[in-house]
C-alpha cells in the first residue's frame, strides 16, 4: 500500500469558512494485486471438476471481486462462466439458473465500467433466465441491478416502481438482498430530493444491516446517509460520515466502498472550495479506479478534478484533466459502440440468412411448379398411348431408372475417389515435408554436436599438449596458432548448424514479428497479449518452438477458413500452467459436424507431446475459441 501522507486539509486563502476546522485525512492507493485471501479460490478452481464445481468457484470469485471493485476480474469470470456453460452438455432447463448468475455478474461488471446500457441488457437477460429457472433469488438480484442503472440514468421513478414491487414480492424471503434494495430505494428518493422518505429507507436499511451484522452493507448505507447530509448542506456531518466509512472500509478490505468514499470526499472538498485537498483526494480515487479499470469512477473523479483546477486558475492542469476525461469517455463510447456493432452484425447476418432462405424457397416453388407442369404433359401423353404402349413404356421406364441410378452412382464414386486421392496426396506431401524438416534439424544438431564434442574436444586436447611443449620454439608457436584457428572454425561451424532463431530472440518478440508479417495487409487485426512476458520468454526452447508452430497452424486455419477480421491471442503462465487462448470473430463451424483436418491433427500431436490439452469452442456465425493448457513442471525450463 502506497500512502501519499497524512494531510491537514486546510485552505488558507480560498476557504475562510473552514480555516478553523483542520481535518486529518489519510489518502491511500491500493495496488490491484492477487491477494492471498483469494488463493484458496484459485486453488479450488484449479482442482474443480468441469461443470457445477467450477461454476460454484466462478460465483465465489466474482462475488469477491465485486467487493473489491475489480472490474476486469468480474467480467473475466462472468465471460468464462458463459463460455463454459455453452460447452456444458446439459439441457437448457439445467443451464437457466447458471445463465441467470453469469449474466448477473456481467451486468455488475459492465456497471462498474460505466456501460450502463450494456449492464441493463445483461440484467434483463439474467432476469429472463431466472424466470425460466423459477429462481426468486436471481430475479430479485437482477431487478436490484436494473434499478441501480436506472438511478444512474436519472430514471428515479422507474427505479422506485421496480424496487417497491421487488421488495413486496421477495423482500421477506431474501432479507440480505432487501438491505441493498432499501439502500437503492433511499438513493432514488434522494435523487428526487424527497429527503424525509430517503432517510426513512436508509434508517430501515441500517437497522437490517446491523441486525444481520452485515458490515459491508452497514458501511454502504452509512455512506448514503452521509450523502443525504451533504444534500441537506450539513457538510460537517457529511465529512465525518465519509471519513469514518472510508477508514473502516479500508481496514476491513471493502476497497470498492473505500474508493467511492474517497470520490465523495473529494467532491465535498470541492464544494467547500478546498480545491487543493480535493485534487489530492480525487487523484487517489482516480488512481484506484485505473488500477481496477473502473471507467465509471474514473469519469466521475476527472470531471470534478477538472473543475477544481479551473477554480484554482490552473488551466494547464485543467486542460490535461479534460484530455484524460475525453479519453475515458471515448473508452466508454468505444465499448458501447463495439457492443452495438456486434449486435448490428448479428442482425444483418440474420437478415441475410432470412433473405437467402426466402430466395431458396421461391426457387423451390418455381421448380416444383415446373416439375408439376412437365408431369402433367407427360401424363397426358402417356394416357394417349397407355393401352397400346404400356408394357413397352414400363420396360423402358425401369431400364431408364436403372441407367440413371448407375450413372449417378458412378459420378459420385468418381468424385469420392478423386477427393480421397487428393487428400492422401496432400497428407503424404505434408508428412514428407515435415519429416524432411525434422530430419534436417536432427542431422544438423547431430553433426554440430559431433563437431563440437568430438573434433572440438580432440583439438582442445592437442592444443593443451602442444602448449606445454617447447614454448620457446617458433615452430611450435605456429602450430599452436593453427590449432587455435582450426578449433575456432569447428566451433563456428557447429554453432551455425544449430538454429539460432529461438536462442537469439525473445519468444514473444518472435510471435510479434510473425503477427506483424501476416497482418501487414490490414485485412485482419491480430492482438497478442502475453503475461507475464518475462516468465514466458524463459520457457524451455522445445515448448517455445512447439507453441510457435501451433500459433502458425492456427493462423493458417483462420486465413483459409474463418473469414475473420479480428484475432486475439492470449498467452499466460499461472500456477505452473501455460494457457494459450486463441479467439477469432470469423464464420465459425459446428464442432460436431466438421471433421478435423491435417492442421488440427498436427496441433493435437504437438500438444500431446507436451502433455497438454486442447479444447475447441465454435458454432456457426459466432466465431471460434481454441483453448490450450500445458502443464509446466518445477521450473520454467523443465517440461
Amino acid at each position: 500500500m502506497l500512502c501519499f501522507s497524512n494531510l491537514y486539509a486546510q485552505e488558507v486563502s480560498k476557504d475562510s469558512a473552514n480555516t478553523d476546522r483542520p481535518q486529518r485525512v489519510t489518502f491511500s492507493t491500493i495496488p490491484n494485486t492477487r491477494e492471498d485471501s483469494l488463493s484458496p479460490y484459485y486453488e479450488a478452481l484449479k482442482n474443480a471438476d468441469y461443470g457445477s464445481q467450477r461454476f460454484s468457484v466462478f460465483e465465489q470469485l466474482a462475488e469477491q471481486h465485486i467487493k473489491k471493485g475489480n472490474t476486469d476480474s468480474i467480467l473475466h469470470y462472468g465471460n468464462l462462466y458463459v463460455k463454459e456453460l455453452g460447452n456444458w452438455e446439459k439441457s437448457d432447463a439445467s443451464k437457466n439458473l447458471h445463465y441467470a448468475k453469469a449474466h448477473y455478474f456481467l451486468g455488475i461488471g459492465s456497471h462498474f465500467n460505466g456501460l450502463l446500457d450494456k449492464s441493463i441488457e445483461w440484467h434483463i437477460k439474467g432476469l429472463q433466465d431466472a424466470e425460466a429457472a423459477n429462481s426468486n433469488e436471481y430475479q430479485y438480484k437482477n431487478k436490484i441491478g436494473l434499478a441501480h442503472n436506472y438511478i444512474l440514468k436519472s430514471e428515479a421513478d422507474k427505479a422506485i416502481a421496480m424496487l417497491t414491487k421487488a421488495i413486496t414480492n421477495f423482500g421477506t424471503e431474501f432479507p440480505e438482498q432487501t438491505i441493498k434494495a432499501r439502500i437503492l430505494l433511499g438513493n432514488a428518493y434522494l435523487r428526487k430530493q424527497a429527503y424525509v422518505r430517503a432517510k426513512k429507507e436508509f434508517d430501515e436499511g441500517l437497522r437490517m444491516a446491523t441486525d444481520f451484522k452485515d458490515l459491508e452493507k452497514e458501511l454502504t448505507v452509512k455512506l448514503e446517509i452521509a450523502k443525504l447530509a451533504e444534500a441537506q448542506a450539513d457538510y460537517e456531518k457529511a465529512f465525518e460520515g465519509y471519513e469514518s466509512v472510508r477508514n473502516e472500509a479500508l481496514s476491513n478490505g471493502f476497497t470498492a466502498i473505500y474508493f467511492e468514499g474517497s470520490l465523495l470526499l473529494g467532491r465535498l472538498y470541492y464544494k467547500e472550495e478546498m480545491y487543493e485537498t480535493a485534487n489530492i483526494a480525487l487523484s487517489v480515487a482516480y488512481i484506484n479506479a485505473i488500477n481496477r479499470e473502473n471507467l465509471q469512477f474514473q469519469r466521475e473523479a476527472l470531471l470534478v478534478q477538472a473543475q477544481s483546477f479551473s477554480k484554482l486558475e490552473d488551466y494547464k492542469n485543467a486542460y490535461a484533466i479534460m484530455t484524460q476525461l475525453f479519453g475515458v469517455n471515448n473508452q466508454i463510447s468505444t465499448k458501447q459502440q463495439r457492443e452495438i456493432i456486434k449486435e448490428l452484425e448479428i442482425q444483418y447476418e440474420t437478415l441475410q440468412k432470412e433473405k437467402a432462405i426466402s430466395s431458396l424457397e421461391e426457387d423451390q416453388i418455381v421448380k416444383a411448379a415446373e416439375l408439376e407442369r412437365q408431369k402433367t404433359i407427360k401424363n397426358a401423353f402417356l394416357i394417349g398411348f397407355l393401352i397400346i404402349l404400356i408394357p413397352v413404356i414400363a420396360l423402358l421406364y425401369v431400364y431408364y431408372q436403372k441407367i440413371q441410378t448407375q450413372s449417378e452412382l458412378t459420378k459420385k464414386q468418381e468424385e469420392i475417389n478423386k477427393q480421397k486421392v487428393t487428400s492422401l496426396k496432400q497428407e503424404q506431401e505434408l508428412n514428407l515435408i515435415k519429416a524432411a524438416i525434422e530430419g534436417q534439424d536432427e542431422e544438423r544438431k547431430r553433426i554440430a554436436q559431433e563437431l563440437h564434442d568430438s573434433i572440438g574436444g580432440n583439438l582442445a586436447g592437442i592444443k593443451l599438449q602442444v602448449s606445454t611443449m617447447a614454448s620457446d620454439s617458433n615452430k611450435w608457436k605456429e602450430i599452436n596458432g593453427q590449432l587455435d584457428e582450426t578449433y575456432q572454425l569447428v566451433r563456428d561451424i557447429s554453432h551455425t548448424l544449430i538454429p539460432k532463431k529461438f536462442k537469439q530472440h525473445a519468444f514473444t518478440d518472435l510471435i510479434r514479428e510473425y503477427i506483424k508479417s501476416i497482418s501487414s495487409s490490414g485485412k485482419i487485426k491480430i492482438g497478442f497479449y502475453p503475461h507475464p512476458e518475462v516468465d514466458i520468454n524463459a520457457l524451455d526452447e522445445k515448448v517455445q518452438m512447439e507453441l510457435y508452430k501451433v500459433v502458425q497452424e492456427l493462423m493458417t486455419n483462420t486465413f483459409k477458413h474463418a473469414e475473420a477480421s479480428n484475432v486475439d491471442i492470449h498467452l499466460s503462465l499461472l500456477n505452473k500452467e501455460l494457457s494459450l487462448l486463441f479467439e477469432d470473430d470469423g464464420q465459425g463451424f459446428d464442432v460436431s459436424e466438421v471433421k478435423e483436418g491435417i492442421g488440427f491433427e498436427n496441433i493435437r500431436s504437438r500438444i500431446n507431446q507436451l502433455n497438454g490439452s486442447l479444447h475447441i469452442d465454435s458454432s456457426k456465425n459466432r466465431g471460434t475459441v481454441i483453448s490450450i493448457e500445458i502443464p509446466i513442471k518445477t521450473t520454467s525450463h523443465e517440461i
